[in-house]
Formats: C-alpha cells, sequence, structure tokens
C-alpha cells in the first residue's frame, strides 16, 4: 500500500506399552513423528538429502511430550533410515491400529520429501498421485512411494475420527525458484517420465503444469495440515546462529508452526494456530502458502484436544531437564528462538536467564530461588537480536556493488556480503543485462532490475523497503499467549489499483492499539494512532474497524507487496506525530524508531523486553495491475 491518503533431547527407545487397550477408559494421545534427512539410494544434494526434517520430527517430539504431556510411551519416532515405508506400513497399521481407541487422539507428522506417481485410478487431471517419499523410496521406481490413497487405507484402520496429519514436504512444486546454499526444495529428484507407465494409464505427464489437488490425507475424517499449496514448493531452510546459538536447519513450515503451538492460547483452535503460522511464513518472507483442510469440522476444535482432558497451551514455559549447582538446562532451545539473555521465571518464583542454546536444549543461569528438576520455567522477557539485512553482491560485477554501496551510503540495517558462501538473507545475481533479488529460499523478491550503476539507487530503495520489514517483522513476542489478529476486510489479500482497503482488529486483552503499515515502495507509515484519531483502545472481544465511514484507503502504485503490523501494548507508543501532518511516515529509520518505541512502552528485564504486557499481529497484503 502506497501514499495512504487519509486512510531433551530424549531419544531413547521406546518401551513396549504397560497396557492393551481394553485396559483403560479415558481417552488418551499418540503421536507418531517421522523425520527423513538421510535418503538411502539419493545424495547429500538439491532433491536429495534435507539437513532440517530430522530437526522437526526432534522439535514436535519435544513439543508433545515437553507441553502437551503426551505419554512418552505414546510418542514414536521414525528418523532417517529407519523411516523406510514398511516401517511406517507397521507402526500405523500395526502399533497405532492395535493400540488406538475411539475418542483418542492421534497426530502424525511427517517431514521430508514429496513425490509423484502414475494414477492408475484415472481420477487426477494431470495423470499423477501425489506422494510422500519415505526413506528407501526409489530413483527409477514408485515402488516405495506412500500415496495418499494408500495412506488413507492405513488410516482407515485407526479406531478414531480425532487424526491430525502434519505433512512438511511438496508434491509437485511447479513455482520456479534459484538454487541457494541456504535451501533446498522438499521435492524429491526424479522424473516421472523416466519410470514406466502401468498399461492402464493414458495421460503423460505433462511439464510445468499445476496440480491442484494435493496429498489428500484422509478425506472428511482426518484434519490435513499441509506445508504448501500442491503447486508450490515447500523449503528446508538455513536459520543462521547469532551470538551464544547455533545454526540449524529446518522446514520453513514446522519451525514457524512449532513456534506457534508453543505459544498459542490454552483455547486456540488448529484453525487459529494454523493461521498464526501462515501470518509467521510471510512476516519472514517464505513464499509458500500452507494449506488446511477446509471441511473439516476438527480443525474448529481446540488443539490436540481428547473429550474430559485438561487444556494445555497459554503459556511459553520449558521443563527443568537438569540442574547441576547454579545452571539448569531447559528442554526445547533454537526451535522456539529463544535467545542468550531472554528471562525466565518458574511457579515458585525462581529467576533463570539464558546463557547460551542449542538445537533443543537451553542452558540458563539460575540467579534467586530454587529450582529443581521437572519444574517448568516461564519465559517473561525475550532478548531481541538486532542484526541487519544481509545481501549478498558477490555474484554481480564489482562496479554495480560499488554503485550499491555508495546508493546505500550509510545505512546500518543493511550490510553487504561478498562471500558467496556466507549466509545471506538476500542474494542478488545477474541474468544478461537484468537483476533479479533472490531470496535465502531461492524465490524472486524483485525481478528486472537493469543491471546498470543509475539503476543502484532504485536497488537500494527496494533494500531499505527489506531492511524495515525485516526490522519490524523481527518483533514478534514469543510467548504472547492470548489471541490478537489484524485482518483484511473480505477476506482478501490482493488488490487492484484503485480498490479500497480497510481492515478489522480484534484482541483478547484491553490496550492500545498501533497499526504500522510498509508499503510497497518501501515507505513505512504510522496508520494509527495519528493526528486525526489519536490514540485509540482497543477492549477486549470488541471488533474495531479502521478506517471506517467515509474514509477508506486506496491500492495505489507502485505494484508489490506490503505488510501491516498491528502491536497493543498496556500504554500508548511515545512516537510524536509533526505538527500539520496526519500520518507519521518515513523509512527504514523510521521502521527501526517503532521498534525502540515498543520496547520503551513495555519495559525491560534484565536487558530483555517485558513480555506480559504486548502482543502483536501482522497481514500480508499484495498490489496488483
Amino acid at each position: 500500500m502506497n501514499r495512504l491518503g487519509p486512510l531433551g533431547a530424549i531419544l531413547a527407545v521406546v518401551p513396549l506399552l504397560a497396557f492393551g487397550p481394553a485396559e483403560r477408559s479415558a481417552p488418551t494421545h499418540w503421536a507418531l513423528l517421522i523425520g527423513v534427512s538421510d535418503y538411502i539410494h539419493f545424495n547429500d544434494e538439491e532433491g536429495g538429502d534435507l539437513p532440517g526434517a530430522e530437526h522437526d520430527a526432534l522439535g514436535m517430539r519435544d513439543y508433545f511430550v515437553m507441553h502437551q504431556r503426551f505419554p512418552e510411551e505414546n510418542v514414536r519416532l521414525l528418523l532417517n533410515h529407519d523411516a523406510t515405508k514398511a516401517a511406517i506400513e507397521e507402526e500405523v497399521t500395526g502399533w497405532l491400529a492395535g493400540s488406538v481407541q475411539a475418542g483418542d487422539n492421534v497426530v502424525i507428522f511427517f517431514a521430508g520429501h514429496g513425490s509423484q506417481m502414475w494414477d492408475e485410478s484415472g481420477d487426477e487431471d494431470d495423470g499423477l498421485d501425489e506422494t510422500i517419499a519415505p526413506a528407501d523410496v526409489l530413483p527409477n521406481s514408485t515402488d516405495n512411494d506412500i500415496s495418499d490413497d494408500e495412506f488413507n487405507r492405513w488410516l482407515g484402520t485407526l479406531s478414531t475420527d480425532n487424526v491430525v496429519v502434519i505433512l512438511d514436504n511438496c508434491n509437485s512444486g511447479t513455482g520456479t525458484r534459484d538454487v541457494t546454499p541456504f535451501s533446498r526444495g522438499r521435492l524429491l529428484a526424479r522424473d516421472i517420465n523416466d519410470i514406466e507407465r502401468p498399461a492402464g494409464v493414458t495421460r503423460r505427464a505433462l511439464p510445468g503444469q499445476e496440480d491442484d489437488t494435493g496429498f489428500d490425507a484422509g478425506e472428511t475424517r482426518v484434519l490435513e495440515l499441509a506445508a504448501a499449496q500442491p503447486f508450490q514448493v515447500a523449503v528446508d531452510a538455513y536459520f543462521p546462529a547469532a551470538a551464544g546459538t547455533e545454526a540449524f536447519y529446518g522446514g520453513a513450515f514446522s519451525t514457524f508452526l512449532l513456534q506457534e503451538l508453543w505459544k498459542a492460547p490454552a483455547d486456540a483452535t488448529y484453525e487459529e494456530a494454523f493461521e498464526s503460522a501462515h501470518e509467521a511464513l510471510k512476516r519472514n518472507r517464505f513464499q509458500q502458502d500452507p494449506y488446511i483442510s477446509a471441511e473439516i469440522s476438527l480443525k474448529d476444535m481446540p488443539l490436540f484436544f481428547v473429550e474430559g482432558g485438561g487444556a494445555r497451551g497459554g503459556d511459553m514455559a520449558l521443563p527443568v531437564t537438569v540442574v547441576s549447582g547454579s545452571t539448569a538446562e531447559l528442554g526445547a532451545g533454537l526451535a522456539l528462538a529463544i535467545t542468550p539473555g531472554s528471562v525466565f521465571e518458574t511457579l515458585g518464583g525462581a529467576r533463570l536467564i539464558a546463557e547460551s542454546v542449542t538445537q533443543r536444549t537451553t542452558l540458563a543461569r539460575i540467579v534467586s530461588g530454587r529450582v529443581a528438576e521437572g519444574d517448568y520455567a516461564r519465559l517473561t522477557a525475550y532478548r531481541f537480536e538486532t542484526s541487519p539485512l544481509l545481501v549478498n553482491v558477490a555474484a554481480i560485477d564489482t562496479r554495480l556493488a560499488e554503485a550499491l554501496e555508495a546508493a546505500l551510503g550509510a545505512t546500518p540495517s543493511i550490510g553487504l556480503v561478498e562471500a558467496e558462501a556466507s549466509f545471506s538473507h538476500l542474494i542478488v545475481r545477474r541474468r544478461g543485462d537484468e537483476l533479479r533479488v533472490v531470496g535465502a529460499d531461492g524465490f524472486v523478491r524483485h525481478d528486472a532490475v537493469p543491471a546498470t550503476t543509475e539503476a543502484m539507487a532504485d536497488l537500494a530503495t527496494l533494500l531499505r523497503k527489506e531492511a524495515a520489514a525485516k526490522n519490524l517483522g523481527d518483533m514478534e513476542n514469543p510467548a504472547q499467549g492470548f489471541g490478537f489478529g489484524v485482518r483484511l476486510l473480505g477476506g482478501k489479500t490482493a488488490f487492484g489499483l484503485g480498490e479500497e482497503i480497510s481492515f478489522s482488529v480484534e484482541s483478547d486483552r484491553d490496550g492500545y492499539l498501533t497499526l504500522v503499515d510498509i508499503g510497497t515502495d518501501g515507505t513505512v507509515s504510522m496508520l494509527l494512532p495519528n493526528s486525526e484519531s489519536g490514540t485509540v483502545r482497543l477492549r477486549a472481544g470488541v471488533t474495531v474497524t479502521y478506517p471506517e465511514g467515509d474514509v477508506y484507503f486506496e491500492a495505489q502504485p507502485p505494484v508489490g507487496t506490503g505488510m501491516v503490523r498491528a502491536f497493543l501494548t498496556a500504554e500508548p507508543l511515545p512516537i510524536d506525530i509533526p505538527a500539520g501532518e496526519l500520518y507519521r511516515m518515513g523509512g527504514e529509520d523510521f521502521a527501526a524508531e517503532v521498534a525502540g518505541a515498543l520496547i520503551a512502552a513495555v519495559g525491560t528485564d534484565e536487558g530483555a523486553v517485558s513480555l506480559d504486557s504486548w502482543g502483536t499481529a501482522s497481514v500480508v497484503y499484495e498490489i496488483q495491475n
């Protein structure tokens, strides 16, 4: 939108069940978690091994055991070479089918590759069935693929309708993306046309054809959450290390879904958690759009519920797994984006400060009180790591890189990277007489930039917009624990030039509302408060529409993607509006000012930002010709 006018790593072998299905009456939870990073018949390359899939499955295990309190003996892992087709079938049709009773909650999670196989039933327009790829999937045969039809037959052996399937893979991925050192597509590197078609198949697989059916996990009796639309690429992404942490790979969808699940309110529904994860993907500039079953009533139920079971969630609380002197180890770590310097408190009043974070644990210093193994420590203050937007210019001419550096000037929010293999949020690449800006996920952010020194001023403007979006996007409350959302009225997220745009905002808590737009041209505009409306007090449970009446926003050029961030605080943000101006506007410097004002309004604890009194939400939109 532009010129808005008024507008624990616990990997023990799972023991045999100590009871049979007939010996209990209360519903319980079960989970089968599959992560394939190392494929038996494929190499460590794009379309082969996936560095982050095992990490995703382990992170899910931590969540279900530590946060949702699933019985440990009811949670099983199949990782890498153990996750063969036969093993997956046995776990579903043997272990789960022989253990699950009516009313039980079953979760099946798969992180790995997707693929396709010839459709012999004739119900696919493109002639192909979608599949998931177990560890022993074959390069020149689909014998070991698991089709959705076959998977559904396995699910049909379960004695409950309370089944949730989470898939982090892609099946067709016709969307174009560049290969980067920092991501891999979760689509198996195999050409279906090299595989012999069965005699009953008459259709050929046409290259570039979009398939909108996807992997259907269970039709009407199973809730499916998938990482991307059937024709999109789901990515295995690199998440860089900050001071006191270690880098890791993970599925973009799984990583953000996990974070949203850990902090979800106790009464959050599947659809609400899904929408929060979708928002997080867009806020972090990932191009994939996840999918949730449309007609399944289960999506409106509380997360992982069973009849008679108590609700979980509402606090970002981590279990204390080890205590040694003045040091405690907490379960879960980078999967939740925990940072060194963040503050935790136990129910008994003990305080801990995180000192280092690994992929699955947090090492904390006990600064007061007594801490024991088995305690839960709630995240109360978060140390935000401020870092510049890193832009890789290794692939362009020196003269262009120097012109871009000159055009950016002294811009601390943007750093140019000259080493090709060094992590960068954005990569500038040359194609003929033009430049394109590619995200770390391989998808194009900006295209058709002339490869001239004169055009570097325009490229600098685009990068400043990206830096502003990153700055405000990073200001996310990781322990929000209450509902707060901003939506575009009418449910649209794409608008033609001249179309009217307005927002609705609602919250489960009272507070002051701030709305900030990062427009398609990079302009940062504080929509609320403004000199006309003043501060806006949002009441719990009351939906506010803005603007309303005869005033409206209008979609204006340039075309492109923008984002609106909403903040709810106990006190108004201390930002002045210039005399005679309706809105406060600026660039990446103003984005930094908004972030600083937010910290000033909510306060700090041991240098970390206090979390109890504020919330965030966002919505990404597109302006089209």
